[in-house]
């Protein structure tokens, strides 16, 4: 089969891990997710939160090694060496000993060659570039994905106004909100999450660590708490139009902190998970 065929008819409408490589199933992965998290720097891949099942538990770093492959992917960072049979990428992770992590994938040994696209790539192990099974090969050594090319982007204008589409946050994410503004009539929500809104862009103004990037949609945008009633603060959503941010959509803490992790490692206290 020819690997550059194979590459260049993968579908990019589908999750470009799922479709470059077999992960195993869902214990061998889980297996997998457990190694990497056990041999990375640590870090917490856990939420606690009663919607998360004990499956799911490293939903986070799931989340995180997909799109940053497919980051990696579209960069032309996975590196394949067809007459090894091997391809690696970077995981954007380190060891405690700052050893970069890599994902290593060889032929699966499930592969049918009657059909050209049926799972020709495994995901076996991470490795380090120390590692005996990485030496051996003639691949270089793989690097990062990137997010950004002006380091510019990553700081949030607290002087640009802020307009949140409230119609869609209402009626499309209906189900993220307080319980309390559930049960209000639509136009009485929108003034409170305004008055909500408010206290939160003059709290951001005093404290610019507030906002957190992430990456979505190959473009940087930002997350901030809308505090409310005491409860989990509603995470909005900030995509810059212009001279202001627009505001279409709210995240839960979960998803946002999906989203922030892809960029970077959080440091804003009200976004860090909590650990189970």
């Amino acid at each position: 089969m020819s690997l550059d065929k194979y590459l260049a008819n993968l579908d990019f409408n589908t999750n470009l891990l799922r479709r470059f490589a077999y992960l195993g199933n869902r214990e061998q992965l889980d297996k997998k997710l457990k190694y990497l998290e056990n041999i990375a720097e640590r870090e917490t891949w856990h939420f606690k939160d009663s919607r998360v099942t004990k499956g799911d538990e490293i939903n986070v770093l799931f989340y995180y090694i997909v799109h940053t492959f497919d980051r990696c992917f579209e960069q032309d960072k996975v590196l394949v060496n067809p007459e090894e049979d091997a391809a690696v990428f970077n995981t954007g992770l380190l060891t405690p000993a700052g050893e970069e992590i890599y994902g290593l994938f060889v032929k699966s040994m499930t592969h049918d060659e009657s059909k050209e696209w049926s799972n020709y790539w495994y995901l076996s192990k991470w490795i380090v570039r120390s590692d005996r099974d990485f030496m051996q090969l003639s691949l270089a050594a793989p690097k990062m994905a990137s997010y950004f090319e002006d380091y510019n982007e990553l700081f949030f204008d607290p002087e640009l106004e802020i307009s949140p589409n409230f119609d869609h946050i209402y009626d499309d994410n209906f189900e993220r909100l307080p319980p309390e503004m559930q049960q209000m009539d639509k136009s009485v929500a929108c003034q409170v999450f305004n008055g909500f809104l408010d206290h939160t862009i003059k709290r951001i103004k005093r404290n610019l660590r507030i906002p957190v990037p992430q990456f979505y949609r190959g473009k940087i945008m930002f997350l901030i708490p809308v505090k409310a009633f005491g409860t989990s603060p509603i995470v909005l959503a900030l995509e810059k139009y212009g001279n202001g941010y627009r505001a279409n959509t709210i995240l839960t803490l979960n998803m946002a902190y999906n989203c922030a992790r892809l960029l970077m490692k959080p440091e804003s206290n009200w976004l860090l998970p909590k650990g189970n």
